[in-house]
């Protein structure tokens, strides 16, 4: 996790704990094939759901409509957490991203922009990890 937020704060967008979230979430899963699948889930699903994200926050919410929403996408992402991580991430993408807006306005463009690029380092670091894990216990 050290590692993908040291590359993200390398990179000098803003938020590269997003990175070593998305580097943590993969390696949760057990077994090596589960947790690539799991940081490819993490890529696709947060690039997708950084439509829905962008939408949301284009719409210039006020704090009290901000929360409500976010309980909506809580409740999917709930319901789909265990089923589909994948799937989840188009819900739990938009909801955290509109979490950080009720107490401030950031950019859209650079929220958007952080988020992928965070959650690609992460997922691709989480990644090289296991790959590099792998051959090392094969030898």
């Amino acid at each position: 996790m050290g590692v993908a937020g040291a590359l993200a704060a390398a990179v000098g967008i803003g938020h590269p704990w997003w990175a070593m979230v998305a580097a943590a979430a993969p390696l949760s899963a057990p077994g090596r094939q589960h947790q690539v699948l799991r940081a490819g889930h993490r890529i696709a699903g947060t690039t997708l759901g950084l439509l829905p994200a962008a939408a949301l926050l284009s719409l210039g919410l006020e704090p009290v409509p901000i929360v409500l929403v976010v309980v909506a996408l809580q409740v999917v992402t709930e319901l789909l957490v265990p089923r589909n991580y994948a799937l989840a991430l188009l819900f739990i993408t938009p909801m955290a991203l509109l979490m950080g807006t009720v107490a401030a306005q950031p950019s859209t463009r650079a929220l958007i922009v952080d988020r992928g690029v965070e959650t690609a380092i992460g997922a691709l670091v989480a990644i090289t990890l296991v790959v590099v894990e792998h051959r090392h216990t094969t030898k």
